[in-house]
């Protein structure tokens, strides 16, 4: 298997032999590097037969595969004697084709010597052909000994790869995996779960993991926030983000029903642009706006190099704009006129530019339409957010004689206020 970039695995849970294989081979078709066989939820039968399955699916897999009984305490279905899945692990060695890897959990490894003695003479018994990959996964929260944790894992001897997946708390526990993969001493597994998470999944190449996890269907993922093999490697290209790709994104709440990340990658794949555009969930609380942004920032890794920002946090730029000292910070006229921004670009040197495209986004077309300009047209705009105070006050800078409706007064009239002196008015 290659070795130099991040493998893209799809991991199939498997109920069928048939089924498991068809899914093999879909995922080959699919263009993945390797498959993750899941057979917790085949030990429920006797264990000979699904050990006997487990050894024919390997020896048939159409790629190199891991391997997996996961335990229930862990995400997976597995809750019976430790002794079955030692069989089943030996098995799988001992077969004609063994397998690339297989997973066990390090809080099964180190609470137990007689696994580690059976599965490391099993692992001898292939002459290296099939490494051990040591695994950590909490699906409520980020371990609070992580680091301690993965030391711990790097240090067991018989490990070929080690692997930790914990949910993900905000887009801030994205910068922390990326930090574990380039501390860790040996090839690393480094994932955060969630709607938060997912960044961890499209820039593992980037940050240096050695693999991520894809599922041949949206229905099919076995972890929150996991992609889909084809929105891997079609839309976000996943095999050309490297380190020098640049990170941009839209920030907001919510922000699963954008789809800017479908346009903006299929533009820079049109035009060679090495950038990733992905989705970036931000709590809609100023707070959580300000210390998620600034740490993106301020993270080489991460290279935040720009995004679009929606509700709610339109406001909370030109608020962030205007008070952070950290760097230099440019808004343009019309966008401080307004209160709101819905553009971030990040300038070489690290100052930051903030415009508001609304504006012309509304005024351009709507000139167009009315032969070329809006001047002393009479124009309704409904609403007295962000987006309806950049509509009002760029018309108004155009001339137009505008009027918003609103269900809230302080709003429309601050509105108002803030057009006071442009060409137009708004009322």
């Amino acid at each position: 298997m290659p070795a130099a970039r991040t493998l893209v695995c799809v991991p199939i849970i498997v109920e069928d032999f048939d089924h498991a294989l068809a899914d093999a081979k879909d995922a080959a078709a699919q263009n993945a590097d390797l498959v993750e066989y899941r057979l917790d939820g085949a030990m429920d039968v006797d264990v000979r037969v699904t050990v006997a399955t487990a050894q024919r699916m390997v020896d048939e897999s159409p790629l190199p595969c891991i391997v997996t009984c996961r335990i229930a305490r862990e995400g997976g279905a597995f809750d019976g004697p430790e002794e079955d899945r030692l069989q089943l692990f030996e098995a799988v060695c001992d077969g004609l084709r063994p397998p690339a890897y297989i997973d066990i959990e390090f809080a099964a490894w180190r609470s137990n010597p007689e696994l580690q003695r059976r599965i490391t003479a099993a692992l001898e018994r292939t002459d290296g052909s099939t490494g051990l990959i040591l695994s950590a996964h909490d699906f409520d929260t980020r371990p609070a000994n992580l680091f301690n944790l993965v030391r711990d894992m790097q240090a067991v001897q018989a490990a070929r790869v080690i692997k930790i997946a914990y949910r993900a708390r905000s887009l801030r526990d994205n910068c922390e995996i990326a930090e574990l993969l380039a501390l860790s001493e040996k090839p690393m597994i480094a994932l955060a779960m969630g709607e938060f998470g997912a960044p961890s999944r499209i820039l593992a190449g980037k940050w240096g993991g050695f693999l991520t996890f894809a599922a041949l269907r949206e229905a099919e993922a076995t972890a929150p926030g996991q992609p889909t093999v084809r929105e891997l490697l079609d839309i976000y290209r996943f095999r050309d983000i490297g380190p020098s790709t640049r990170v941009l994104g839209v920030i907001g709440w919510p922000v699963g029903h954008s789809i800017g990340w479908r346009v903006h990658n299929a533009v820079f794949a049109s035009m060679g642009v090495d950038a990733v555009y992905m989705r970036l969930p931000v709590a809609p609380e100023w707070e959580s706006f300000k210390a998620t942004l600034l740490t993106l920032l301020d993270d080489p890794r991460f290279a935040l190099g720009g995004c679009s920002v929606t509700i709610p946090h339109k406001e909370h730029l030109i608020r962030l704009a205007r008070e952070e000292t950290g760097r230099t910070w440019e808004i343009d006229p019309l966008a401080q006129r307004v209160g709101a921004a819905n553009t971030l670009a990040v300038r070489p040197d690290g100052g930051c530019w903030v415009g508001n495209t609304d504006v012309e986004g509304v005024v351009a077309p709507m000139a167009h339409e009315l032969g070329g300009a809006v001047a002393g047209r009479r124009i309704a705009v409904l609403g007295a957010g962000g987006a309806a105070r950049a509509a009002a006050i760029g018309l108004a800078s155009h001339g137009a004689l505008v009027t918003v409706f609103a269900r809230r007064a302080l709003p429309a009239e601050q509105i108002a206020r803030e057009s006071a002196g442009l060409p137009g008015t708004v009322a």
